[in-house]
């Protein structure tokens, strides 16, 4: 028996992200129900449907046409993100697109004027910032733990990837890690939301950036075919509306170092891994005379506590599940349907992270530093339930 409660997805995509976004969905079962998926790639659209019980669809037009179809959820490469979008919202489907919503600003606009335009929902990973973890770390901002945030350290480096034996990374129904097509997209584009979308969520929307970006390591072993290499380090400076400053650092040259560090007047509160919705966030206090200083010197130890979370989280971790629930952005969306609520992670959102994303890794195209033009509203914290 089909529940009623339960909203249709579709999955247009089965490659690598495809297998993460699956093994998240029994832990949103009575929430969302997987219609079926559709690859422009047959054998790689049966393996998928093998491994997972699925229904395949042979063409994205009958999958557009089902009628048990609300959300589509794009996981195709970057490039195909913007036509596949625009294809489901003909069709009268709301979107949740994988991470960037356009590779430029203009893209990500056009879309979200094609979705104002049809009354759709359209948003875009990443989904981290509806996380326990980045909701625990957004309590402790709100409830002034840490005293008034005044600057904040984000890396997002994940250690020299080309050096890695990547090609003997395969997802969970035989899909290979696309190394070198995300060696083009680069690592600042597929990377930089998991920092940006929390701290827009906390801080408001970023005003003015100032970076640098390069290529530091242009022979990655991979030949021309899939075109020039992005570059493979950016940082930035980044304002945000209300006072805060942030240094955001991507990479995959430096070794792995996937922390955030709040920097309040009355301490830091830190995260060890974004990628990670159950990682704890610790309160680190100041040192406050002349002993303390020295132990942070000498031997980087500092007085802290673990932050608990403001409550229970609604969402169940099943088995075999990766670290990042991938769905819950998409369940966001279905209960913005179902319950007649704004929908948190929304359109100006994902322009807004599209736009500063640009910004990062192609500061060559911007003034210094560059206004940034997008905005979006505040994003609503998650329901906690009571201890």
């Amino acid at each position: 028996m089909t529940d009623i409660a339960a909203v249709g997805i579709a999955f247009i995509g089965c490659g690598y992200v495809a297998d993460m976004y699956r093994a998240c969905l029994p832990a949103h079962a009575g929430r969302l129900r997987l219609v079926g998926v559709h690859d422009r790639d047959p054998e790689r659209a049966r393996a998928f449907c093998e491994h997972w019980g699925d229904t395949h669809f042979a063409d994205s037009e009958t999958l557009l046409a089902h009628p048990e179809v609300s959300i589509v959820l794009n996981l195709t490469d970057p490039h195909s993100h913007a036509p596949v979008t625009r294809a489901a919202l003909a069709a009268g489907r709301h979107v949740y697109c994988e991470k960037p919503l356009g590779m430029d600003l203009e893209e990500a606009e056009a879309l979200r004027e094609l979705a104002d335009q049809a009354g759709l929902l359209l948003a875009a990973a990443p989904c981290n910032l509806l996380g326990e973890q980045m909701q625990t770390l957004a309590h402790a901002v709100r409830a002034g733990l840490a005293g008034p945030i005044r600057l904040v350290y984000a890396e997002i480096d994940d250690g020299m990837i080309h050096k890695a034996p990547y090609q003997n990374w395969v997802s969970a129904s035989g899909k290979p890690w696309p190394g070198p097509h995300e060696f083009s997209i680069g690592c600042t584009f597929e990377h930089a939301g998991y920092a940006l979308g929390p701290l827009i969520a906390m801080f408001g929307p970023v005003r003015r950036v100032t970076a640098f970006s390069a290529l530091t390591c242009p022979d990655k072993g991979i030949g021309d075919e899939h075109g020039p290499l992005a570059p493979d380090f950016s940082v930035g400076c980044l304002e945000f509306d209300h006072g805060v400053v942030a240094r955001l650092t991507n990479s995959i040259v430096a070794p792995y170092d996937h922390r955030m560090r709040l920097i309040g007047e009355a301490g830091t509160l830190e995260i060890g891994e974004i990628w990670d919705f159950q990682a704890p966030v610790v309160l680190r206090r100041h040192p406050r005379n002349r002993l303390e200083r020295f132990a942070e010197r000498r031997f980087g130890l500092t007085p802290s506590k673990r932050i608990r979370p403001p409550g229970i989280s609604p969402f169940q971790r099943v088995r075999g599940m990766p670290p990042m629930d991938f769905l819950r952005g998409v369940r966001d969306m279905a209960e913005a349907l179902l319950d007649g609520r704004s929908l948190r992670m929304t359109a100006d959102l994902a322009v807004h992270i599209t736009e500063v994303t640009q910004m990062l890794q192609y500061p060559e195209h911007f003034s210094r530093p560059a206004q940034v033009r997008s905005t979006c509203a505040q994003i609503l914290p998650l329901e906690w339930a009571t201890p």
